[in-house]
């Protein structure tokens, strides 16, 4: 008898708990599986990211049970409406024609999409990509791009279930290019994915929390959006956000600073326009902040000067290496990426006056035990390429006996370091400390060196209005 009706119990409880909200409820939330840094398996094989945090805290503020799966996009959606889900959280873009099918809350994130190829592989217009195949996940806001645009640039659309197959057939030389959103692909990057981003994005919008339109559970829409502004309003939302893509949604551009040239000193434009390149990972002289726009000290200054002498600009981001060649091969009249004046540089480029005296600083992981240049022998230090740093390290790696591993990009750099398939890393001081700031677990044992100057730069011979 006991066993029946312990029976009888256990088969009502769950209709008990969720007559209401004065016991816990508990939401069935679908997300997509490999999203990164939405949602993904981390190495400890659990799922995390923003849209997790986030979920989580809003469960937290009011009290919901989360029943979570992460079944991929496309399966998520079709679960929230055939009813075996309740909810979807997986970086979901909020569109009038979502939500014709799904009520949705107020937006958490607004982002953008782009092209992404591989490294060697790089397409910087749309116009390059005729008769090449594009690959994008099914039923996303990259996936309307495409096929709105299809026609117009003559590609061909393979869509894919799950970002982890979509990426992989781009490995695999199955697709040309992908496109998808830039936060997650800029992740990607900085985890040392062979990926490289040559175009602007698309702005597509804000991602959302949704539920099936007119069902059951469309009073889940009002408790997120109430626990939303909350989050908003203490802080919380921010620092989920900043925790995964080192800005947060909040922070707006910096502001261009106001500058005045003594009189007299204007230059003449013999230009419409002029193509700026700098870098794309080199903060705090220019990075992305959490709208996907890139900001910093060299940012800040290109357009005050461009302001003040009354220079029209379009600047391009497309990291260092890229933005030397693109001065050399006159895609672009200018550089300003953190660039040092040295006497092989002048050879091919023209300097203005610096604007930053630089010092070249090692750095180790915060556990490591190297205190000192000789504790380098037989280890491997990362620097990235084409810099003073790099210049440094060669000139004394007979001398210590280290081997170099250099980086295309800071980022991936940084990475290596922090996963320890690198002893040390060299880089200028400023950008280590600003990482370091940021949260990276290093420390800089040994006294930097100087390293130079940094300066704008043109090629040889070339738009000296410029300069």
């Amino acid at each position: 008898m006991k066993k029946k009706l312990l029976a009888c119990l256990l088969f009502l409880f769950p209709f008990v708990a969720f007559a209401g909200h004065a016991h816990a409820e508990t939401i069935k939330v679908v997300f997509d599986t490999a999203y990164a840094p939405f949602e993904f398996k981390d190495s400890d094989q659990t799922y995390k990211g923003i849209d997790v945090e986030i979920l989580d805290k809003v469960a937290e503020i009011n009290g919901w049970d989360l029943d979570k799966s992460f079944p991929g996009f496309d399966a998520a959606v079709n679960a929230v409406q055939a009813g075996q889900a309740d909810a979807i959280m997986a970086g979901m873009t909020k569109t009038t024609e979502r939500e014709k099918v799904f009520t949705m809350s107020d937006t958490y994130y607004d982002t953008k999409v782009v092209i992404a190829t591989t490294k060697a592989d790089k397409i910087t217009k749309y116009s390059q990509l005729k008769g090449k195949t594009v690959g994008v996940k099914n039923g996303t806001a990259a996936q309307r791009f495409l096929d709105k645009n299809k026609d117009k640039y003559g590609y061909k659309i393979k869509t894919f279930d799950t970002g982890d197959l979509m990426y992989n057939s781009l490995s695999a030389g199955a697709v040309d290019a992908v496109m998808d959103d830039q936060p997650v692909i800029q992740y990607a990057i900085q985890k040392g994915q062979d990926l490289a981003i040559n175009m602007d994005g698309e702005a597509v919008g804000g991602f959302a929390f949704g539920v099936k339109k007119g069902g059951n559970h469309e009073k889940l829409i009002t408790e997120f959006n109430k626990a939303l502004a909350q989050m908003k309003a203490d802080g919380t939302l921010d620092e989920i956000i900043k925790k995964w893509t080192g800005e947060s949604q909040s922070s707006s551009n910096s502001a261009v600073p106001e500058t005045t040239t003594p009189a007299g000193q204007k230059a003449t434009p013999k230009k419409s326009k002029y193509v700026i390149s700098s870098d794309s990972s080199f903060a705090p002289f220019v990075f992305q902040n959490g709208k996907n726009k890139y900001t910093g000290i060299d940012m800040d200054l290109i357009k005050a000067i461009a302001k003040d002498q009354g220079f029209t600009i379009e600047i391009n981001n497309p990291g260092f290496d890229a933005a030397v060649s693109d001065v050399q091969s006159g895609h672009a009249q200018g550089m300003i990426a953190g660039m040092t004046v040295t006497d092989a540089r002048k050879e091919t480029f023209d300097f203005s006056e610096p604007y930053y005296t630089a010092n070249s600083i090692l750095a180790v992981q915060e556990s490591s035990k190297i205190d000192s240049y000789d504790d380098l022998k037989g280890k491997t230090v990362g620097v990235k390429n084409g810099t003073s740093s790099q210049n440094f390290l060669e000139e004394n790696q007979k001398k210590y006996g280290y081997k170099i591993k250099t980086f295309s990009d800071g980022a991936s750099m940084y990475d290596s370091l922090n996963s320890g398939s690198v002893a040390a890393i060299m880089d200028d001081e400023p950008v280590i400390k600003y990482a370091i700031k940021q949260g990276r677990k290093f420390k800089t044992p040994i006294e930097g060196n100087p390293s130079g100057q940094l300066a704008f730069a043109v090629k040889k011979g070339e738009n000296p209005e410029l300069i």
